[in-house]
């Protein structure tokens, strides 16, 4: 009998709301952010080219009833920079592209301009996050699974809120308005968001469930996957991830999304990394006049 009460009295303690005995923040997901910092901390920038069949797509579509002598011969060459602790850029190597090819660049930037370790909790909108979380109740709990940790960060907000990804990036697809609730589940162990949901006013729930590879001072997510309950929104984002110069970086991205208003495809290659190198004196020059 006593053994049987002091089983329930721990499952209580590890399950019971630790807002009744602790501050009500976001403390446990800005150690998140904080591991992602030291994440391949000697990685400093990289330069790489970007290959995706979908900008001929795209540039076809655009110049569609065009005369062939007015068309561009190939599509531009795409760039993506990256530096730690500062802006990073997408662009076409071409100097003057015509309206269209840098319409084609910038719808491509969206889905382009995404670190894995930053789609969830950017580092620089820390402050944002605390600004939204004083119209929210908070609720924290932790449940013991196997050899794992998990702590619960539920967030409610008191009306519906637009967050301006404050609390994952755009490009990730999920709904920015109208927020009513988010909550995390967190692996205290590694410091890695293992799943996040969200529910958005009008009744839409989504779940994203993050696999991970470990690396040099952490973890890099390798895999995201955006679900509903119903099963009618189902998107994978998988990164294929391989060693560059003694540092993990992804090779390729393809994402799918399956929406009942979407059903789209997009492939990416990532090819002559260059890392640790010196800024080349016109990205410094974009990187100013943004």
């Amino acid at each position: 009998m006593l053994r049987s009460s002091l089983v329930i009295l721990l499952f209580l303690v590890l399950t019971t709301p630790a807002n009744l005995f602790a501050n009500d923040d976001l403390t446990v997901l800005e150690k998140v952010v904080a591991a992602n910092a030291l994440t391949q901390p000697e990685l400093q920038n990289y330069l790489v080219t970007v290959e995706t069949s979908r900008i001929e797509e795209m540039m076809s579509s655009m110049t569609a009833g065009m005369p062939e002598d007015v068309k561009p011969p190939k599509p531009p060459v795409i760039v993506k920079f990256w530096q730690r602790n500062g802006e990073g850029l997408i662009f076409a190597k071409k100097e003057n592209l015509t309206p269209y090819a840098e319409k084609m660049v910038n719808r491509l930037s969206a889905n382009l301009a995404i670190e894995l370790y930053e789609m969830i909790l950017p580092a620089d909108q820390a402050d944002a996050r605390q600004a939204l979380i004083k119209n929210a109740k908070l609720k924290s709990s932790e449940v013991s699974l196997a050899e794992q940790l998990i702590q619960r960060l539920e967030i409610t907000f008191n009306k519906p809120t637009d967050l301006n990804g404050a609390f994952y990036v755009s490009g990730m697809r999920l709904p920015q308005k109208q927020i009513n609730a988010l909550t995390f589940d967190i692996d205290t162990r590694t410091n890695t968001v293992n799943e996040m949901s969200l529910t958005v006013e009008g009744g839409l729930q989504l779940s994203v469930e993050i696999r991970y590879r470990a690396v040099t001072g952490g973890h890099i997510p390798e895999r995201f996957q955006i679900t509903s309950p119903d099963g009618k929104v189902e998107d994978i984002f998988e990164a294929t991830l391989a060693e560059v110069d003694n540092f993990v970086l992804p090779t390729s991205m393809l994402r799918t999304i399956n929406r009942p208003e979407l059903q789209e495809t997009l492939e990416v290659f990532f090819k002559d990394y260059q890392l640790n190198q010196p800024i080349p004196e016109d990205i410094q020059t974009r990187l100013k006049v943004r």
